[in-house]
């Protein structure tokens, strides 16, 4: 059997490459000529097993759609190697990836698009953001990804630069049983780290309790309420001394050689068919992965000097060591009698850890004397990121209703949660003799220093229900299908950031030497009475949590929408509908440490964002050929403001690390969208498309920078006044046989997008949204802050380049891929005080991709990521604003099927 299955391949060759990369269809006619009757049957099988859910599949969806899509299939992210959706979708045309967590449809930040899991709004663990983090959800559990550029009246109606659905695998046709391991190493990490001993359980990427926020401290904060960290001003030095000592001291940190990376998998599914000809199936999946990254990064604030000396004043150069550990788990069972009925539940848990340490070399132009006295910094941060998800969802055929009914419903259930346990940063002042030699560290003895600790926690859950049902009419020349549905999703987040202090002026200067924590505040100095600057140690500790970094959100949205779906002659096809939406939003502040609202009952009433709208959409198709297609879409959408985009208390964003504002007062993102797309649909896959779209914006959304005088940059969340943007897309796949007979083995496939935008704030107009705004946040007048009221929008490249070379060898025993990826260059800080915007650079990863199927069972993957070695940049007046060595990374992984 094992020759018979391997021979599949012989004759796999380009066409499984093609149909991996675009969902090619059919097996080369003429090499399974050449096989005897026997081993075509046997060949058949094998491939499509090989291509299940991805090939013929994949192709068909995206031309059969009446809107412009584009969908990756399981096969072709395994083909690029990218181990989770964030990395597999930056390969669709006209996509990019920020932070490895989020992706830009179109220059469109990740606001403007949503995400859904299997058709099902979720819920998202990031603090800031109600997107979901994209690298949340592993290669592992995914069938496909579907983009949708082009809005229908059944996607949700926040809608931008499109949607992403998350397809995750379903109940497989026959047993399913494969175990992976994979291991690698990057150029980074031969450079030894710092690190520190964590908890017990960091393997499993659960904090074990040694990071949680003392007992002692906890119900402390409980019991003085908005009195805060400092507490009761009765505490005795002895109490003192008990709550400083509750703290995890034992963080070094370390040098660190890191471990080489690892991941486990396994898989298991299959289905039972009954006498009454019902089917009955399941499908499970585990994997875990444990990586460790050593990079060198820079941080600039603070610029300064004026235009004709631009400088940061203060800025970082520091080593940055991280552990990742992530694990998830899938469960689906699913029942189908007759063809006609189907219920599916879906159940998966998705996790990950996050542990970084920085450590290194910190300049403050006010502070630092080069050679003489000089300052270290370093932070660490743990987070957790979990998501758990049920969900529930049926396709029934009713051939015997009407011209028959088809009805399909789903219900979900999700919970999202973040936990940041202990997140600390701490500067030392280092003194230098007058050869160089170091000759003294401790804390930094600079006034108002301190040593800080957050506590953050976030929860986020979310229900969710929908029906669609649909009948056709047929006649002579025509089809009419006619849709109708309803969506439901009421999401409730929950949110705490405690930010502790420990003051560096409160501990005596002779305790504060040393470069290590756990020896500065070892138990024998912290319960000595000369540690304290004060009889009772009470000015060693500061509370600087404010209002608002505890609060609670709601939000609720009730849509229902109805679309035809016309053919005419073959060759005529026109979609269209409208969807309607009521919409409800509220985020309520707590005073810090306490149950009580900060704002009173009329401000909470006010501050409820609450919006009904109805959202046109209308498709044309004109089809001349089998092979050929053209599509025009015109819809009206919106983009409303997040959570934290309501809120009117300042948080760090930790993608980018700059202190952001909300504004209560903002609207929503009215959108027009036009795309127009030619398909040409050739043999053996080969493909070419060519998309002109844009986008015209009434009050967009936007980050606009502030003068915020010393410390990071300060972004607020405001509407703009107008915004557009236009572009063209090219996406092509061909075989290189038209070159020789030696070329018949390759493919070259790829994307381009060439586009522009414009964005007016309207900062020099004191009437408007945004001057409004802005006085809320600042109050005055902001004309003179903002460098470019018309400038691109924050995130925008204006190109965006995917390449891939591919072989298949005449057996099928071998394929190989060279993979390229890049962008230009986009805005991320928006510049002030006349100084420019601080600009993102192109990055240029190349990736390697080589596998090996010694037999049909077994598959040997080998992958070299960013070749080229670039690093992740951002600039501004040319000065190095973000810096980031990413390295070169090499994996390797064996997978085994029973």
């Amino acid at each position: 059997m094992k020759n018979n299955q391997t021979s599949a391949f012989k004759v796999g060759g380009l066409s499984l490459a093609i149909a991996s990369i675009l969902g090619a269809s059919a097996l080369p006619l003429s090499a399974v000529a050449q096989q005897s009757e026997d081993e075509v049957i046997e060949e058949v099988v094998a491939t499509g097993t090989r291509l299940k859910g991805t090939a013929t599949a994949v192709l068909q969806e995206r031309q059969n759609q009446a809107f412009v899509a584009d969908i990756l299939g399981a096969e072709q992210i395994s083909r690029t190697g990218d181990g989770d959706a964030a990395a597999a979708l930056r390969r669709v045309t006209g996509l990019t990836l920020v932070d490895g967590k989020f992706i830009y449809v179109r220059g469109l930040g990740e606001r403007y698009s949503s995400t859904q899991l299997n058709g099902m709004t979720v819920p998202s663990p990031d603090p800031t953001r109600s997107v979901v983090p994209l690298d949340l959800f592993p290669s592992s559990i995914i069938e496909s990804l579907n983009v949708q550029k082009s809005y229908s009246p059944n996607m949700p109606g926040h809608f931008g630069g499109g949607n992403v659905n998350i397809r995750t695998k379903s109940i497989p046709s026959e047993f399913v049983f494969n175990v992976s391991a994979g291991g690698g190493w990057n150029t980074q990490n031969s450079d030894t780290g710092v690190f520190y001993s964590g908890g017990g359980d960091d393997w499993t990427g659960r904090d074990d309790g040694t990071r949680a926020l003392p007992d002692i401290i906890s119900s402390g904060l409980a019991a003085n309420g908005s009195a805060g960290f400092e507490g009761d001003r009765t505490r005795t030095l002895a109490e003192t001394q008990d709550i400083l000592s509750s703290f995890n001291w034992d963080i070094g940190p370390d040098e660190k050689s890191v471990d080489p990376n690892f991941s486990l998998g396994t898989t298991i599914g299959n289905n039972y068919v009954f006498d009454n000809d019902s089917v009955l199936g399941f499908l499970a999946t585990v994997s875990y992965s444990n990586e460790w990254t050593v990079a060198e990064e820079m941080l600039g604030n603070d610029i300064g000097g004026g235009q004709e000396n631009p400088r940061f004043t203060k800025y970082r150069d520091m080593v940055s060591t991280e552990q990742n550990v992530r694990w998830s788990g899938m469960f689906n069972v699913g029942y189908e009698y007759n063809s006609n009925h189907k219920v599916e539940l879906v159940n998966m848990i998705l996790h990950d850890m996050r542990d970084r340490v920085r450590d290194g070399y910190y300049f403050d132009e006010s502070e630092s004397n080069p050679g003489v006295e000089e300052f270290r910094r370093m932070d660490i941060i743990f987070e957790e990121r979990e998501m758990v998800s049920s969900q529930l969802k049926g396709t029934h055929n009713f051939l015997n209703l009407l011209d028959g009914v088809f009805f399909d419903w789903y219900v979900g259930t999700s919970r999202a949660s973040r936990e940041a346990p202990d997140i600390m940063e701490v500067t030392f002042q280092q003194f230098y003799d007058e050869s160089g030699a170091l000759e003294l560290e401790r804390l930094d003895d600079t006034p108002g220093t301190n040593l800080n600790r957050q506590y953050q926690v976030l929860y986020d859950e979310s229900d969710t229900y929908g029906f669609n049902v649909s009948t056709a009419f047929f006649g002579d020349g025509y089809d009419v299908e006619l849709k109708a549905g309803m969506d439901y999703y009421d999401k409730t987040r929950d949110g705490n950031n405690i930010d502790l202090a420990v003051r560096h002026f409160g501990i005596s200067s002779d305790f504060k030497e040393g470069s290590r924590l756990n020896e500065i505040f070892s138990q024998e100095n912290i319960y000595n009475d000369d540690f304290y600057t004060s009889s009772t140690g009470s000015s060693v500790f500061q509370d600087n949590t404010g209002a608002g970094d505890k609060y609670s959100a709601a939000t609720k949205l009730t849509a229902g929408y109805f679309m035809v779906d016309a053919f005419f002659n073959q060759k005529f096809r026109v979609s269209g509908g409208a969807r309607y939406e009521d919409f409800q939003q509220v985020s309520i502040p707590f005073v810090e440490h306490s149950d009580t609202f900060a704002d009173d009952t009329d401000a909470i009433v006010d501050s409820i964002y609450n919006e009904t709208d109805v959202l046109p959409s209308l498709a044309f198709t004109y089809i001349p050929s089998e092979e050929m297609q053209y599509r025009f879409n015109i819809s009206q959408t919106l983009i409303r403001p997040d959570l934290r985009d309501i809120s009117s208390t300042f948080f760090i964003d930790p993608l980018t690390e700059f202190l952001v504002r909300g504004s209560p007062s903002l609207v929503e993102t009215e959108l027009t969208n036009i795309d127009f797309r030619w398909e040409w649909y050739m043999s053996q896959g080969n493909n070419l498309s060519v998309a002109l779209f844009y986008k015209d914006m009434e009050n967009p959304i936007e980050m606009v920078q502030f003068d915020g005088g010393e410390g990071v940059p300060q972004l607020l969340t405001a509407n703009g006044q107008e915004g557009e943007l236009y572009g063209i897309e090219f996406e092509f796949l061909h075989d290189l046989g038209f070159i020789g007979d030696n070329f018949s083995n390759f493919f070259v496939s790829g994307n381009m997008t060439l586009s522009d935008s414009e964005v007016t704030i309207g900062s020099g107009d004191q009437e408007s949204l945004f001057s409004q705004q802005a006085r809320e946040a600042y109050g005055g007048t902001i004309t003179a802050t903002i460098t470019n009221d018309k400038r691109r929008l924050v995130g925008h490249s204006e190109w965006v380049a995917n390449l891939q070379l591919g072989w298949d060898s005449d057996n099928g025993e071998h394929s190989a891929s060279l993979v390229y990826n890049s962008f230009g260059e986009r805005i991320i800080a928006p510049g002030v005080r006349g100084f420019e915007d601080g600009i993102e650079k192109p990055f240029h990863s190349l990736d390697a991709v080589y596998t090996y199927y010694p037999d049909f069972n077994t598959t040997i993957k080998l992958r070299v990521q960013n070749l080229f070695n670039d690093e992740k940049e951002i600039e501004q007046e040319g000065l190095t604003l973000r810096k980031l060595s990413v390295g070169t990374g090499i994996n390797a992984s064996i997978t085994y099927n029973f």
